[in-house]
């Protein structure tokens, strides 16, 4: 193989084979979680039980990189950023990257005692919705290349693929059942994925404009609140109402539902700027 044919290969080069600035600065920040997790570890700086705590911090990157996989369709559109399709695998890739290293991580934790490992997996119903998950992830990342649309054929390529958004609320109800006090970060990346959810619609049924996308932002994050206010109330029987009324209340603390609320006006504004003074909508690009 040439050099030139290797270079194209890179998972910072486009299909020519230079090097794209946009897809080396995401390849490094998807990194960026995994370099930290090493330097946590050989610093001394996690739990005496420094493999669990990694357990626990590589399953948050993991869902947190799949939410923001679905974001790059959406904000493709609403943004007018067509380029962002050239990230769209590799953000995904890095979603099933971390999912495995969880998954890795957790047989590490459990000392390889397989059949430990696999009586918890049968037992333990949010290991099972995790293994479903993750099977899931695994399948789509596997048939993510160009390969996988030969083989499949665009139609039935792009049936599998849908499939992603059952993985997404696999993994969410996965990460929900397995938090112990605080569920704040289970919320938020669940009326995150919502959000999007809500994008997608949008564009679909109609013109994603100001009004729309502002509306979609403020019954999501009210949304949020519930879904924060149910969890514990059949966790700890807290009114929902007070929960709720927390999550709108700014003096300690900057809850999941105004995280949400903050990120579905920032999309509608930045489509209004788009709208009144960016380019027009370019031509497709192929990842």
């Amino acid at each position: 193989m040439t050099a030139s044919a290797l270079s194209a290969w890179m998972p910072w080069t486009d299909r020519a084979g230079r090097t794209s600035l946009l897809k080396l600065a995401t390849l490094l920040a998807l990194l960026a979680p995994a370099v930290w997790m090493v330097v946590e570890w050989r610093m001394g700086w996690l739990s005496p039980k420094p493999v669990t705590d990694l357990v626990r911090e590589s399953g948050d990157w993991a869902m947190r990189i799949l939410v923001l996989s679905l974001a790059v369709t959406p904000l493709r559109y609403v943004a007018r950023f067509n380029r962002a399709i050239l990230v769209r695998r590799m953000v995904g890739l890095a979603a099933l990257f971390y999912t495995l290293l969880h998954v890795a991580l957790w047989c590490v934790d459990l000392r390889f005692e397989w059949l430990r490992i696999a009586m918890e997996l049968v037992l333990r119903l949010f290991l099972t919705v995790g293994l479903v998950a993750t099977l899931l992830m695994v399948a789509l990342g596997v048939t993510s290349n160009d390969w996988g649309i030969r083989k499949l054929g665009s139609a039935g390529w792009n049936r599998l693929h849908a499939w992603v958004y059952v993985a997404t609320l696999l993994s969410l109800i996965h990460y929900f059942m397995e938090v112990r006090l605080d569920a704040s970060e289970a919320a938020l990346m669940c009326g995150l994925f919502v959000l999007l959810m809500s994008f997608r619609e949008i564009r679909k049924r109609a013109t994603p404009g100001f009004v729309n996308l502002m509306l979609a932002a403020v019954i999501c994050s009210v949304g949020t609140g519930l879904i924060e206010a149910l969890y514990y109330k059949l966790a700890t029987s807290v009114a929902v109402w007070r929960v709720l009324m927390a999550n709108f209340d700014v003096s300690y603390r900057v809850s999941p539902a105004l995280w949400v609320l903050g990120a579905g006006l920032a999309v509608a504004v930045l489509a209004n700027l788009r709208a009144r003074f960016g380019p027009k909508p370019a031509r497709m690009v192929r990842a």
